[in-house]
């Protein structure tokens, strides 16, 4: 019997599994479909995966929380003993995780890819609008341009310093990885899971990625919040939406800016975005949404493989 549930992530995806099947191959054993739930960043993760052996199973799961909180402790923002959380407090970091130096630059090379539109440094941006929707919760027109202009000084790749194994930040900047940090984790999952002979798994880690097909030979299906369905086979994909997280019920800004011009992006659309690793899909979901539509065709053909599934009004 084929189930359908909901996955609360950014309220765009909903993920369509089988039920039970049979190993292919020939062999008359039966699997289990195993799923796991937890919380990854904040969000809802999901693994849905298949073996004869629970214990095995069980053990393999449990080997992906602990790496989840391995990687929790280093990327989240509201840890205080984080990695990240460090990083931003003192504004250098020395003998910092190796997971930390790489995605800090894969962060940098995808803000070049995206001209800018993608920017780990944008964290000063939203603590400015969260500050004044604190003190202004009535207020729909954000912070004025003054305020905006003087913390758009602090925001750039170009301000983050990598000096061996240190990561120095310039006066005033500070990091999220909360527009990668998750598709990162997602790959990390999905190399843990092949290195323990894990070939068919559908993980959910805040993006979605597709390992193998799924066990009844097919790939696996998506299905977006409107009704369009794409398909994943070996590769990842992310939604950005609008009214994800807005700072409050009444004003249209929300998280998702555009660190050039220090606006938020249009809340009323979502940008679906397909690649061969969830770390690019949810950098380029970010990007492509707040980027202008003329841009999109020139970043896309930078990351082989990368396209739009959908943009759509929501």
């Amino acid at each position: 019997m084929a189930e359908q549930k909901s996955i609360s992530r950014r309220r765009a995806l909903t993920i369509l599994a089988g039920g039970g099947f049979a190993l292919l191959g020939g062999s008359s054993r039966r699997e289990t479909l195993y799923e796991w739930r937890g919380m990854a960043l904040g969000a809802d993760a999901r693994i849905v995966l298949a073996h004869a052996d629970r214990q095995f199973a069980d053990r393999t799961l449990g080997d992906v929380w602990r790496e989840i909180e391995r990687l929790e402790n280093i990327f989240s923002l509201f840890r205080p003993r984080s990695a990240l959380s460090k990083l931003n407090r003192t504004g250098v970091l020395r003998s910092a995780p190796l997971e930390l130096i790489h995605l800090t630059r894969r962060a940098q090379a995808l803000a070049a890819i995206t001209d800018g539109a993608f920017d780990i440094t944008v964290q000063p941006l939203w603590e400015l609008y969260a500050a004044h929707f604190r003190a202004y919760p009535n207020d729909t027109s954000g912070p004025p341009m003054h305020q905006i202009d003087a913390v758009r000084k602090k925001i750039g790749t170009h301000l983050v310093r990598i000096e061996g194994s240190d990561i120095r930040l310039s006066p005033g900047t500070r990091l999220t990885f909360n527009g990668i940090a998750q598709g990162y984790i997602t790959d990390r999952i999905t190399a843990l899971l092949k290195s323990r002979g894990w070939n068919n798994v559908l993980i959910d880690a805040g993006e979605i990625r597709g390992l193998g097909m799924h066990p009844d030979g097919r790939p696996w299906r998506i299905a977006l919040a409107n009704g369009i369905e794409t398909l994943l086979a070996d590769c990842a994909m992310s939604t950005s939406d609008g009214a994800g997280t807005r700072f409050t019920a009444l004003a249209p800004q929300h998280h998702l800016f555009d660190p050039r011009s220090g606006l938020c992006a249009p809340a009323d659309t979502a940008m679906s975005i397909t690649a061969r690793y969830a770390t690019d899909a949810d950098a380029l979901s970010t990007a492509l949404f707040v980027a202008p539509p003329e841009m999109h065709r020139r970043i896309l053909a930078r990351v082989p493989g990368a396209r739009i599934v959908t943009a759509r009004k929501v």
